[in-house]
């Protein structure tokens, strides 16, 4: 942007626009393209309206001429149709100047455009007309109808009018010369020899002496002579002299305004759009050297220090990144690729090698890291130099990098950082120790509160806040201030988890949701507009209308809807070319890092938390995809063109933090994903945080002995804290997942196990972390030592703990050794609840127990009568005695009995005890001797009884759909007639269940 006067002038009242003190005084000019005429024309159809011609030039008086002549109702009739009869619609220009956001309009038109566009678009303008509107006035902007208008009798236009203007007008001319003592004015529509002008200028600087704005007067005169502009100067006025070269010539066949009123729209547009802090930041034509493009880049990002990741678009538009380019903002991110036109910045970022560059001083290294730092924690990948047009009219990338070898990324122990490694006695360690005061760092201090947060604790969160805002208030920090605040409204929907902790009572929890209350998001945006420049204060209307959230979790939506075709595209054979997961994987990590990267208070909102458990699921849906053929296997961070080849650390933590453990359990089933593979570099990342977190639970003493001992400060945190309490059993399901499910070799899975029975001895798990336990000994047992899982075995023991995971650690000990025993408490042993597991329990005792054990399930059986418990027992072999069969039979012939379907009959209990009893039947582990077939009410029970000597006539395929375990499969083979009747079956319609058992009986068919 060229340093000149016009563009000083432009960057003088886009500031004052940015301050809020702009005020737009619209003369003739401004409605002229909409019919009205203009002042000299005015005073001509006046002055031909008069009954003798006249030598007076003096406008104001040949408009009281006219008055004298015609009495007032016919001077106002004329006036009327000499300035309505070609009125049209408001034009481009009174549209403009509202854009321009100013505090106020004051007009000397008579027309009511500017009344039309406020009540069309609803804009909080009241109207003041005359004195009496101005007390009144219900909104802070104010259009002024400084000379009045005809409907309320008090237009100003002849002499008597501008002398009685004082008396007739005093509010109104006391308020707006008012304005000129502090606020910068703006006049468009106005002549360098209106006299309406230069009077009212006069009677300003009479009043305020030197002490009045600096105003400017918009002109669409090409030239004004050296002798007017002084003399505008002199009072005060700055001439912004209209450029014609802001006007296209295709614009002047298009527009509807004159080439006068174009040219001026396109002023007021180019203020409006304008960029101080680009303008001011400019190199002034002169070539920079290395030093100012880095200085350029490195204070234009610092701008935003308190804010770690911007949306792209508002990063591209950023000084000097947007430097020369020839295209919007928006269009020059393509997912993770940042293209510049500025060809001194792209150079320069291109040839700098890192920290070890001798070419650079130590102190523009520092400056460059930090820059692209931030550039790259906004998710840019590589920067892109943008080459010539071609012929769609893009300019497509011509040379490419990836920047992100160049940033030195130093280790760190803040607060977050040692969280996002999972290490939390630490973290809490260090968040105890803090506390805010004049000597800590505002950058400190959010991390402190960030980290209140992440470990639940709200109500403190909620005071560092509150402490956060006074020092950024005293710090001239407004944008922190403004997003504390936008945290604390946020924060309100969760500090009541204090309540339910016991750690506030009910009436502090009521008086700070009435502190949250007062706080008004759009007066605090309102009020840090006054401290940061507009590409702060563009950023932070961001987060107040969450336009740049909404718009990641609708990219994240869509890609979603998408996943299920492209799964099904590719099942079926087909291809599929679009990168879907690429991009999803950009939308998802940009949201999140944005919401984390900038401390907001985000993750807690349903919305945002259903849409990144959505993410996941598809994600897995990505991976179940790489095993088929004919997709490319190439692949760009884990990602094929359309499939996941791998995970990596961003995805686990996505699993632990924010997925829906039982959903995604489900997806991994239902698509037979086992062993998920993982990047290299991610593989000791995601080890070393799911150590770090349950390492949290114990340390090693320094001095005495070298066992782990508990860690208070975690668990005494958590006895305390209910809301981090269930963070941590949500987190350690999470984990387990991933033990279960990820490619962890043998040695870092070991390790993990290690201290996980730390983490059970010291914190404990959950009830809702079993199932997760469970699931990870059938699939991964063979990876822990047998002395592990026994330890695992003691501690349950120790808390009197016998469940499924219990009975798995069993099995796993079994098979990994069949003649492990072990004396377990059977006292605390409930038959009822885990009556799956008891013949488990059975094998693992030593032999004098086991007596002892029978005798209880023997009374437990002939007791209770339970199905479930009678086909354990008997094949398992664990209590198979005569008399245990004979009470079973009594049960089943009870069932087998029953007429399904009626109301008091649960058919799908029944028929799968009838199915377990058959079972054995076909095993040859319980006969049917006592069982009368008389008493069975349904054919279908009648063939399991004996389908040998069943009436082929009466058989029924669709039986088979249900009673088709091997054991049935085994007999029916061998009996023909079934073979016949499913293969004409299978021939007349095909059933894909039939059809599976059809081939499980070709085992067997000889």
């Amino acid at each position: 942007m060229l340093k000149n006067e016009f563009n000083n002038n432009a960057s003088s009242i886009k500031e004052a626009i940015n301050n809020d003190r702009l005020v737009v005084f619209a003369g003739a000019g401004v409605s002229k393209d909409s019919g009205i005429p203009l002042w000299n024309e005015l005073q001509e159809g006046i002055r031909e309206r008069l009954n003798e011609e006249t030598s007076e030039v003096d406008p104001l008086k040949i408009a009281q001429l006219l008055y004298n002549e015609k009495g007032e109702k016919e001077y106002n009739d004329i006036l009327k149709k000499l300035l309505f009869e070609k009125q049209d619609s408001p034009n481009q220009l009174h549209e403009i100047l509202f854009e321009l956001n100013p505090q106020h309009i004051i007009t000397t038109n008579y027309d009511h455009h500017f009344e039309s566009i406020i009540n069309d678009h609803g804009l909080p303008f009241s109207i003041v007309s005359k004195d009496e509107d101005l007390p009144y006035a219900s909104q802070k902007k104010l259009l002024i109808k400084y000379h009045g208008d005809f409907e309320n009798h008090n237009i100003v236009l002849k002499e008597n009018d501008y002398l009685e203007f004082s008396k007739n007008h005093t509010l109104k001319e006391v308020f707006v010369k008012s304005l000129f003592s502090n606020k910068v004015i703006l006049f468009v529509g106005y002549s360098v020899s209106d006299p309406n002008l230069k009077l009212l200028i006069r009677e300003i600087q009479y009043l305020l002496k030197k002490h009045h704005q600096r105003a400017y007067m918009l002109t669409s005169k090409e030239e004004v002579n050296a002798t007017e502009i002084r003399y505008f100067e002199s009072l005060g006025i700055n001439i912004v002299i209209a450029d014609k070269d802001l006007v296209k010539s295709q614009e002047k066949k298009n527009s509807k305004l004159s080439e006068i009123g174009l040219k001026a729209y396109k002023t007021l547009l180019h203020i409006r759009d304008f960029k101080v802090y680009d303008y001011r930041s400019a190199d002034a034509g002169i070539k920079p050297n290395n030093s100012k493009i880095i200085d350029e880049l490195y204070n234009s990002l610092a701008r935003f220090h308190y804010i770690r990741v911007l949306p792209q678009k508002n990063l591209a538009g950023l000084y000097p990144i947007y430097k020369n380019a020839k295209q919007e903002p928006g269009y020059l991110v393509l997912d993770t690729s940042l293209k510049v036109f500025n060809e001194d910045l792209y150079q320069l970022i291109s040839e700098y090698k890192g920290k070890d560059d001798d070419n650079f001083s130590d102190d523009e290294k520092e400056k460059l890291n930090y820059s692209l730092s931030r550039i790259a924690m906004s998710g840019i990948h590589t920067i892109g130099h943008a080459g010539n047009i071609d012929s769609m009219g893009s300019y497509p990338i011509k040379d490419e990098m990836d920047f992100h070898k160049k940033i030195n990324y130093s280790s760190c122990d803040c607060i977050d950082c040692t969280l996002n490694d999972y290490d939390y006695s630490t973290a809490l360690n260090k968040i105890f120790k803090y506390n805010i005061d004049d000597k800590t760092s505002l950058w400190d201090d959010l991390i402190y509160f960030y980290g209140l947060y992440r470990t639940k604790d709200f109500y403190n969160c909620f005071l560092a806040l509150r402490n956060i805002i006074v020092k950024a208030n005293r710090l001239k920090k407004m944008e922190v201030s403004f997003l504390a605040k936008y945290n604390l409204k946020q924060l309100k929907w969760l500090i009541r988890n204090d309540f339910l902790n016991d750690r506030i009572n009910w009436k502090d929890i009521q008086d700070i949701e009435k502190q949250i209350d007062k706080i008004d998001l759009d007066e605090e945006l309102d009020k840090a507009k006054y401290f940061v420049d507009e590409d702060l204060y563009s950023f932070l209307k961001e987060v107040r209308d969450g336009v740049y959230i909404q718009r990641l979790c609708n990219e994240i939506d869509e890609i979603f809807v998408k996943v299920p075709k492209t799964v099904e595209s590719i099942e079926k054979g087909g291809s599929h070319s679009s990168n879907v997961f690429g991009n999803l994987y950009n939308s998802v990590s940009l949201l999140k890092e944005f919401l984390e990267g900038n401390f907001l208070l985000g993750n807690g909102f349903s919305p945002i938390q259903y849409t990144l458990n959505k993410s996941i699921n598809s994600f897995v849906l990505g991976y179940y995809l790489k095993n088929f053929a004919g997709i490319k296997k190439h692949s760009f961070l884990g990602f094929g063109l359309a499939h996941i080849t791998e995970f990596d650390t961003f995805l686990f933590k996505l699993i632990v933090e924010n997925s829906n453990h039982k959903e995604l359990v489900q997806i991994l089933a239902k698509n037979k994903i086992k062993n998920i593979q993982i990047g290299k570099k991610s593989s000791g990342q995601i080890t070393s945080k799911i150590n770090n977190f349950l390492k949290s639970s114990y340390k090693i003493p320094k001095y005495f002995g070298k066992e782990p001992v508990e860690d208070r400060t975690l668990t005494s945190t958590i006895v305390q804290n209910r809301s981090l309490r269930e963070h941590m059993i949500e987190k350690i399901n999470g984990i387990l997942i991933v033990m279960s499910y990820f490619d962890l070799n043998e040695h870092a899975l070991k390790t993990i196990y290690s201290n996980l029975n730390h983490y059970i001895n010291f914190v404990g798990i959950g009830d809702e972390n079993y199932s997760y336990l469970t699931r990870f000994y059938k699939r991964k047992f063979e990876f822990i030592d047998e002395t592990e899982l026994v330890k695992t075995l003691d501690l349950f023991d120790g808390q009197s703990i016998i469940n499924d995971a219990y009975m798995s650690i069993l099995d796993a000990l079994r098979k990994k050794n069949k003649n492990f025993t072990r004396d377990i408490p059977i006292d605390n042993y409930d038959l009822n609840k885990h009556s799956p597991g008891f013949s488990t329990i059975f094998k693992i005792l030593p032999p004098e127990k086991k007596k002892d054990f029978k005798k209880i399930l023997k009374t437990k059986l002939v007791e209770e009568m339970d199905g479930q418990m009678f086909y354990i027992s008997i094949s398992n072999k664990v209590l198979a005695t005569q008399e245990i069969k004979t009470h079973y039979k009594k049960l089943i012939s009870k069932k087998l009995e029953l007429n399904m379907g009626d109301s008091d009959v649960d058919d799908s209990f029944v028929l799968f005890r009838i199915k377990q009893f058959f079972d054995l039947v076909n095993k040859g582990l319980i006969d049917t001797k006592g069982i009368d077939v008389k008493s069975i009410s349904e054919e279908r029970f009648r063939f399991l009884l004996n389908p040998e000597r069943f009436s082929q006539q009466n058989f029924r395929t669709d039986w088979l759909k249900y009673f088709n375990w091997d054991s049935y499969c085994e007999r029916y083979a061998k009996l023909e007639y079934i073979i016949l009747a499913l293969e004409r079956s299978l021939e007349s319609e095909f059933d894909e269940k039939l059809s599976r058992v059809y081939f499980k009986m070709k085992k067997w068919i000889k």
